[in-house]
């Protein structure tokens, strides 16, 4: 399953703190995860970004982004994750339901 993490860093946490998690994790063998691929993992000037994930659960992506969360306290100001899908499936889809729906 195709996953979408959208998450804020907290500009309190200093870069020296983010480097060491990056290092306690790889450390303990998590990071990279072997359960997961990372497909993308992209961060802006302004301290947010995204990562795209395959997993193929939810316990596996919730235990990814609390791995930073463990490894740095207070790492995130905020998070969200979803399911996503290539937008071209879903229009497929959409596509599909309109023609049996047949909307007036």
């Amino acid at each position: 399953m195709l996953f979408l993490m959208y998450w804020e860093l907290n500009e309190d946490i200093s870069g020296t703190a983010r480097l060491k998690a990056v290092e306690k994790l790889k450390s303990a063998g998590l990071f990279p995860p072997e359960n997961i691929d990372v497909v993308r993992f992209d961060v802006t000037p302004d301290y947010w970004g995204i990562t795209l994930l395959n997993a193929d659960t939810v316990a596996d992506v919730s235990d990814f982004i609390n791995m930073w969360r463990t490894a740095c306290p207070g790492i995130f100001k905020m998070t969200k994750v979803s399911l996503a899908r290539p937008v071209q499936e879903s229009l497929a889809s959409a596509s599909e339901l309109i023609k049996k729906i047949k909307p007036e």
